[in-house]
């Protein structure tokens, strides 16, 4: 089809210029001119840094015919044939980070990016659907506006998407397979069974996936398709089992078939290797990612510090340990010291306490009365330290030097804390 729009003017012309040089020989010197100067004129380069193809344009109208990087021969160009160039590298585009809001209003983040390549091997009208979608920027564009509607479906929407915020965060690969569906469309294979593809994927992966809120609900007449064994811990799918045990052998096969394929789709777009045609934008889907979920906002704030909180809990535990361990193993290595005196070497060493302090609270003469006693702590008798005065720890007095054991250590340090 290419040789026959190309090369019948290209005949045509030289036919003529052959007939005129037959009935007047001298026109000779004038047809090898004009001769050289329309082959110059139709040689047309397609760019090849960066890569580049050309849609054919003959009178104006785009062909269904792909030019190659390089040189080609366009007779009476501009007029008669002409081409429109196609940047054709990858493209990546990171989408803005979409802010919707799940089942339980609060609102989560997800950040995502695709990576495309314009044209479809083997199909020359897709670049013409790539141009009529208006090249890169339209199909930016577009795919933006997908991912956009798409995301809010699936984040508001406790059957394919989360339940929660906190479940949002950990349903990535959910999300992948959701959006993924929402670019190529027809292009994956259906799965056509009433219960959720991301719901076969938990069960058919190996180990069995944690389910969602959503497998886990009970539904009327069924069991729930996942749930806790209360024996165990662990997750049992025995319900949606029961229901993949109703199928024939055949359905059985076709299902995990079909799933595994959709696995292997989504993995492969996610690292970069697929080669899915969308044929309503004129592309070819290399890789999609999604990069991050994440919740903002309020809810946000709230479990950052909710989180500090845990890590400062699980430090002064991991300190307390810590201090505890310092004080057993200076009694070990000193047979005489007593438990007070060891606290005071540890506080010493942490700088909670300096050495002045106990130098004027007596500990230069002795422990001047005991250490905690200089110190003003009293034993309670039913455990604990308190401050000296106050009336309810006068009941059963202070304990003498000697008479703590390393039971004591947690409630001492807990009063020796804090700086003096």
């Amino acid at each position: 089809m290419r040789t026959f729009w190309i090369g019948l003017p290209v005949a045509l012309f030289i036919g003529i210029l052959t007939g005129v040089c037959i009935a007047r020989p001298v026109a000779l010197f004038l047809v090898v001119p004009l001769l050289a100067l329309f082959i110059y004129n139709g040689l047309q380069k397609v760019p090849a840094k960066p890569p580049h193809k050309a849609i054919l344009v003959f009178l104006g109208r785009r062909l269904k015919i792909v030019l190659n990087e390089g040189w080609n021969f366009l007779p009476i160009y501009p007029f008669v044939f002409d081409f429109v160039l196609i940047k054709v590298e990858k493209v990546n585009y990171d989408l803005e980070p979409q802010e919707v809001r799940t089942p339980d209003r609060a609102v989560i983040s997800v950040k995502a990016s695709v990576t495309w390549i314009p044209g479809i091997q083997g199909s020359p009208e897709s670049y013409i659907d790539y141009l009529n979608s208006g090249g890169e920027e339209g199909v930016r564009k577009i795919i933006h506006d997908v991912i956009e509607d798409r995301t809010k479906t699936w984040a508001g929407s406790n059957r394919e998407g989360p339940s929660t915020w906190m479940e949002a965060q950990v349903l990535k690969d959910d999300a992948h397979e959701v959006l993924v569906k929402s670019l190529l469309g027809g292009t994956l294979i259906p799965i056509g069974n009433p219960i959720p593809t991301n719901t076969w994927m938990r069960f058919f992966d190996s180990p069995q996936s944690e389910p969602t809120a959503y497998d886990t609900a009970r539904r009327p007449g069924q069991t729930p398709w996942a749930f806790k064994d209360g024996a165990t811990g662990d997750w049992n799918w025995s319900g949606l089992q029961a229901i993949y045990d109703g199928y024939s052998p055949a359905d059985q096969s076709e299902l995990k078939r079909k799933v595994d394929q959709r696995i292997d789709d989504v993995r492969k777009m996610r690292e970069g290797k697929g080669e899915f045609g969308d044929k309503s934008l004129g592309i070819t889907i290399v890789r999609f990612s999604v990069n991050d979920i994440k919740v903002t906002g309020e809810v946000a704030r709230a479990a950052e510090l909710e989180e500090k909180e845990r890590r400062e809990r699980d430090a002064d535990t991991m300190e307390l340990d810590n201090v505890s361990a310092r004080i057993r193993k200076l009694r070990k290595e000193n047979r005489g010291m007593s438990l007070e005196e060891a606290i005071r070497t540890v506080q010493i060493e942490r700088g909670k306490i300096s050495k002045s302090v106990i130098e004027v609270l007596g500990a230069s003469t002795g422990l001047g009365q005991d250490f905690l006693g200089a110190l003003g702590f009293q034993k309670m008798p039913g455990g604990g330290n308190v401050p000296a005065g106050n009336p309810a720890g006068k009941k059963g007095g202070k304990k003498n030097r000697g008479d703590y054991t390393d039971d004591d250590i947690g409630g001492m340090i807990d009063d020796l804390g804090g700086n003096p």
